[in-house]
């Protein structure tokens, strides 16, 4: 079963023109800016032939999964004009990818988080969280 990771993780370093983009947490030795993105849940409809029996049959909607993605820039402008960026790519998003089809990408928020300062910086970072559903089959 292919996961929607395989398409989010190079449309967004596509939309940023190669800043990377890291799963769940920051690898490595790089400072910003870069994005971090990580799958709060899956949602799966999950429908009983019958319920007497409980035999379940084939799921009639696809999964939805709910990425929120971090975005740290050395200033607020940056963080802001990467988050338009990633938007601008993701949100309304369909077609195939990497042997998924996307059926769709929202963006369902966003939000300015709490400037921070990184072990070793003596400037601030800037963080943009923004939230995304996916719903995702097989094929393209």
């Amino acid at each position: 079963m292919g996961i929607p990771e395989t398409w989010l993780h190079p449309a967004i370093e596509a939309a940023l023109n190669a800043i990377n983009a890291w799963p769940v947490a920051m690898t490595g030795d790089s400072d910003p800016p870069y994005v971090i993105y990580r799958r709060e849940n899956t949602l799966r409809e999950l429908v009983l032939q019958d319920t007497l029996s409980g035999t379940p049959v084939a799921d009639e909607n696809p999964p939805v999964a709910t990425f929120t993605l971090e975005i740290l820039a050395d200033s607020y402008l940056q963080a802001k004009q990467m988050a338009n960026a990633i938007s601008g790519a993701l949100h309304r998003f369909t077609g195939p990818a990497d042997g998924l089809t996307i059926d769709w990408c929202l963006q369902d928020d966003e939000r300015d988080a709490e400037a921070v300062f990184l072990e070793g910086r003596e400037i601030p970072t800037y963080i943009v969280e923004q939230t995304y559903r996916v719903s995702w089959s097989e094929g393209s």
